[in-house]
């Protein structure tokens, strides 16, 4: 019936009125800003919008004290929530971190790249979709921020947990592990909003990056051999019998072009067959960075080295930078730089090198600390006070088997370690009432002499575990590649050198006025003019002042818990 269709389309058209007024008081609550805030404040407590879930934040304080001060609104979009620059500037940081030894994914890149181009390339089809993706995206981008700041002038390695790990190891063990740090503390809100006022996002936050010599060095080397790593790796060296200068095999083609990729061969033809004196020169230069005598043979200990993966170098590399990372400043100034994986002493200016020297370093159960402080004075023929432990453990047994042994190496023995102290008889004091275990309340002490452990001179820079530079009698372990024998102070393999190098611009007097006094035996203290910062550190991948990556011996076992913080951190 006519009269009924005409009802049905009025009907009809009544329904879709009232379904257009609807879809359009849905739109409304969509970009109400309190749906909003809630679906902010959802994602940050964790709750689902279909696909829309925060599924880890790494920095979760931060970020919720960032959206609590800014009333749960959207921080990195404007008003509009249009994609703005802070926003592509944001990505451009994330991106960058890769240089640094860091990984993107840390920092959300898929996720926040996915989410990005959804928005840009208009790929959100309701309004909801739009609000949840753009909240998703700015909460990531924060946490992103956040992280980032504190990984790049931090590091990834938490120093504190660090320092529970060192002391509960020391407890177990019975060994003085010390690696002193300060933590910077940074307001992370006040620092987002400087630098995103600055301008310029990406420059401001690596700005902050710590600008010294060693973190440089490290990020350079860590790019350098991605781009090995990016070409296919290190050429493989076949095994086989040892080659020396002047052989003849194909071999060497593959030692000169692997020598080439780390640049200590500058040159590679690969021609010659020949293991000419320049790839010897070349080998005994890669030998020394890994730690291994530089005896330009290649043989097996050699050829495993070589054959060290790309992926191992770069991932030791990035440990250091970890490490480097604590440093607090550059070191373009005068100072002393011990690297205790090297066995190496250097006297820098910045980076370029004054003086250098082997060392002998703490042994596993005396480990030398990390820490740094200023050489203030020298002692020439030194006394040695030997240290509690010592005595307990070393001479203990040898006084009680012979009472004259102290007397017949030119120790003397005190009532006690105080100024005023008073020299006793070692005949009058009952030895067996002592154990190794025992607090012996004397002080035995070593007079100057050739058989003296610290020999004619010692460096002094005071700090709290009785720790200087000083040189030795036992002159035939400079030869040995591994030198960690020590009881935690440096042996220096060449004290004179340094001591001539410190007087013409820290001491009063010239060299050859101190080498008479060196020569008389007598004791006596030199105060320096200027004091000389020294730095005691433990980087086991390290870029000498010819830009070679040295690899050191992890003696003491911090790259074990370095790399076990770092996995944990980065889950």
């Amino acid at each position: 019936d006519l009269p009924f269709l005409r009802s049905f389309f009025i009907l009809l058209f009544l329904l879709s009125l009232v379904e257009a007024d609807w879809t359009k008081s849905l739109g409304a609550i969509q970009t109400s800003d309190s749906l909003k805030q809630s679906y902010l404040k959802g994602m940050l407590s964790e709750k689902s919008y279909g696909s829309y879930k925060i599924e880890k934040l790494y920095t979760p304080k931060s970020v919720e004290a960032l959206y609590h001060e800014n009333n749960h609104t959207l921080y990195w979009f404007t008003q509009s929530d249009e994609v703005n620059y802070d926003v592509v500037n944001m990505i451009d940081a994330i991106k960058r971190a890769s240089s640094e030894g860091l990984n993107p994914q840390r920092y959300h890149f898929d996720e926040v790249l996915v989410l990005y181009k959804k928005m840009v390339n208009r790929l959100l089809f309701s309004q909801r979709d739009y609000n949840l993706a753009s909240i998703k995206l700015d909460i990531l981008l924060s946490d992103a921020f956040f992280t980032l700041t504190k990984d790049l002038t931090q590091s990834q390695i938490d120093f504190t947990t660090f320092q529970n790990i060192l002391y509960n190891r020391s407890e177990e063990e019975g060994i003085n592990y010390s690696w002193e740090h300060s933590v910077d503390q940074i307001d992370m809100l006040a620092f987002l909003e400087r630098i995103k006022n600055s301008g310029n996002i990406v420059d401001s936050i690596y700005a902050h990056v710590k600008n010294n010599t060693i973190y440089n060095s490290l990020k350079n080397a860590y790019q350098k051999y991605q781009t090995i790593e990016a070409l296919g790796g290190f050429v493989k060296v076949s095994k086989g019998k040892n080659l020396k200068e002047d052989a003849i095999s194909p071999r060497v083609v593959e030692l000169a072009q692997r020598l080439h990729q780390t640049d200590d061969l500058l040159f590679f033809d690969p021609e010659n067959k020949k293991f000419d004196s320049e790839i010897k020169t070349a080998l005994k230069r890669f030998q020394k960075r890994v730690g291994l005598w530089p005896s330009g043979i290649l043989n097996s200990t050699t050829i495993k080295a070589l054959n060290v993966s790309v992926e191992k170098r770069l991932a030791l590399i990035k440990l250091n930078l970890e490490r480097a990372r604590w440093e607090k400043e550059s070191l373009n100034y005068r100072h002393i730089l011990v690297n205790i994986p090297e066995f190496q002493m250097r006297f820098l200016h910045g980076t370029q090198k004054l003086l250098d020297a082997r060392v002998i370093v703490g042994k596993r159960k005396n480990p030398t600390p990390i820490f740094e402080s200023e050489m203030s004075y020298i002692v020439l023929n030194p006394r040695w006070n030997v240290p509690n432990s010592i005595v307990a453990k070393e001479l203990l047994a040898r006084i009680q088997e012979d009472p004259y042994y102290l007397e017949d190496r030119n120790y003397k023995m005190y009532d006690s370690w105080r100024k005023n102290r008073q020299e006793i008889d070692a005949f009058d004091v009952d030895w067996f009432a002592y154990d190794e275990e025992s607090s012996i309340p004397f002080s035995i002490v070593k007079e100057p002499g050739v058989d003296n452990p610290l020999g004619n001179v010692k460096f002094m820079f005071p700090n709290n575990h009785a720790v200087y530079m000083h040189d030795t009698p036992t002159k035939h372990l400079f030869k040995k590649s591994i030198r960690a024998y020590s009881h935690g102070c440096i042996r220096l393999q060449n004290p004179d050198k340094l001591l001539e190098f410190v007087s013409q611009d820290y001491l009063e007097g010239t060299y050859k006025s101190i080498k008479n006094r060196l020569g008389s035996g007598e004791n006596y203290s030199m105060p320096l003019n200027e004091k000389i910062p020294v730095y005691i550190r433990y980087y086991t991948a390290y870029v000498d002042e010819e830009g070679g990556v040295n690899f050191g011996k992890d003696i003491y076992g911090y790259d074990k818990i370095h790399k076990k913080l770092l996995e944990n951190s980065t889950k």
